[in-house]
């Protein structure tokens, strides 16, 4: 029988094409990769994720950092003109007390907001008409607790979402005079005008913290006379303790240093900065919270 071209060509007739009909090619899809070429192109993905990783990072605390700066911004405007509308006095209680909480309202299932001279109430509550009622400027986007009262055992122990928006702090020293005025002859009289304070560009009006009103030596971050550190009543002496006990020996400083070891501050005169950390033994001069020339000013 005469082998024809059709024939000749059929894998019948040539073993290796009928094994290949059988099996397949050795490479089923021209056009695809090896194992060996995938797992070298997974390896180069997985280092440049890892090259790219820190800068994302880098990116979204720099993000939060300019939504926090953004909200501070508003909050300090609310305080010049609630104090253009009042007396050229900053929103208090009577006597300059501050409000010493950080509810809005009395419990997480309530909407009804708390008033402003509620022993419970956020001292921002006092302010309420002059931000658009806007409670989520105070919420820190960089902030991962606040002071949700675990000492004080007639509280139970609510959800962080019922404090997030109690992140932003201010001193007790804005409008009362404080124990240091004997050394600080030039600080102001109680009950503290805005137009009183020596420097408003050096005087804190408010700032990142978890105690939603500092008293001054042990939870803010100013070195106050006698003091070796700072926010001690917060977290003691390192490792971690004092109030830091309470909530599973967390880094409570963390909290007044949310951004980058920065924190984000509120002077009188409205400006927004940032204040480097520098140690705990060191904080800033505890006169930019009382209204007294401060000796060593932070720098803009």
């Amino acid at each position: 029988m005469l082998e024809t071209p059709a024939t000749a060509a059929s894998p019948l007739r040539n073993p290796k094409k009928r094994f290949q009909a059988k099996h397949g090619s050795q490479r089923a899809f021209p056009g695809g990769f090896t194992l060996i070429e995938l797992l070298v192109v997974i390896a180069i993905i997985a280092i440049l994720a890892s090259m790219l990783l820190p800068a994302l990072s880098k990116a979204k605390e720099r993000a939060k950092a300019a939504t926090c700066m953004n909200n501070m911004k508003q909050i300090g405007l609310a305080g010049t003109m609630y104090a253009q509308d009042n007396g050229d006095t900053y929103f208090h209680l009577g006597g300059g007390s501050l409000p010493n909480d950080g509810q809005w309202f009395a419990n997480p299932r309530s909407t009804v907001l708390l008033a402003a001279n509620n022993g419970y109430a956020y001292w921002a509550i006092g302010y309420y008409d002059y931000y658009n009622k806007n409670r989520n400027i105070f919420g820190c986007p960089a902030a991962k607790r606040t002071d949700e009262w675990w000492d004080d055992g007639a509280r139970p122990h609510w959800d962080w979402d019922f404090w997030r928006n109690s992140t932003i702090a201010m001193c007790q020293y804005l409008l009362t005079r404080s124990p240091y005025a004997n050394v600080d002859p030039d600080e102001p009289g109680s009950v503290k005008k805005t137009s009183s304070y020596k420097i408003p560009t050096k005087m804190i009006f408010a700032q990142d913290g978890a105690e939603q009103k500092m008293e001054g030596p042990d939870d803010s971050i100013g070195l106050f006379p006698g003091k070796s550190q700072i926010l001690t009543q917060w977290i003691g002496q390192p490792p971690y303790g004092g109030l830091s006990s309470l909530y599973g020996g967390y880094r409570w400083d963390y909290e007044w240093y949310r951004h980058s070891r920065g924190n984000q501050t509120i002077w009188v005169d409205g400006h927004v900065s940032r204040i480097k950390f520098t140690g705990l033994g060191v904080g800033i001069d505890y006169r930019h919270y009382t209204g007294a020339t401060p000796k060593n000013p932070i720098a803009d």
